[in-house]
Formats: C-alpha cells, structure tokens, sequence
C-alpha cells in the first residue's frame, strides 16, 4: 500500500491509497489517517480508494476504525473512487454506504455479475 496525501480545493484532506489495503497494510494506513488528523478535532477526511486492488476484511476493519476515530473527535471520514470488487464489497458489506460511498456513485465500477448470475453487457 502507498498513501498520498493532500489538501484538495475545500480545504479537505484527502489520503489516496493504492495497492491492498489488508492485513499487512491495515496498521500503516491507520497510521496515516491518525497523523493527517494529528489528534485535532473537526478535520474532514476523505480516502480516496480509486488506486486500490484488494480490499480484505481488515482493510475493512481499519476504515471502520479510522472513521469511529474521526467522528469520535468531531471530525468526518468518507470514501470516494472505489472501484471493481472494492466497491462491491464496500457495497454489500454496507460500509460504502455507512462512509458517504452512494449507491449511484459514479466512481464505482460496474458489478462483475447481474442478478441472474450473467455478466452484464459490455
């Protein structure tokens, strides 16, 4: 995993991720979410998921934790640009939905399967 941060138009903090966000990864992430908000209250988070591949349960447990933390503090954490099997799994876990990731959300690819076990057209 590799996080990049920065400070977006709004004032936001936004830490872009690419790789896995897993079990080997999950600590160094939270690391990171704790350091941008540096133990302030009131700081908006957005972690931008479009560079990662493989989303585990532990990556899904370090963003539980990181947005219980940052509300904790008055501040907000969502998620944004997932993709692919990260996104139906944000998806049918519900956590996309509990960090702000919207059912029509347009950064979010495709199902790879129709209800009727098909795949969906191209």
């Amino acid at each position: 995993m590799r996080a990049f941060v920065y400070e977006d138009a709004s004032g936001r903090h936004v830490v872009k991720i690419s790789g896995a966000l897993e079990v080997t990864t999950a600590e160094a992430f939270l690391a990171t979410v704790e350091a941008v908000r540096g133990g302030s209250g009131g700081i908006a988070v957005q972690v931008d998921l479009s560079g990662v591949d493989f989303l585990d349960s532990s990556g899904i447990r370090a963003l539980l934790r990181a947005h219980r933390a940052a509300v904790a503090s008055g501040g907000s954490l969502t998620v944004s640009g997932a993709r692919g099997l990260v996104a139906e799994v944000l998806r049918i876990t519900a956590v996309g939905e509990l960090l702000g990731m919207s059912a029509g959300d347009p950064s979010g690819d495709r199902p790879s399967v129709r209800d009727d076990g098909e795949p969906p057209p191209e």
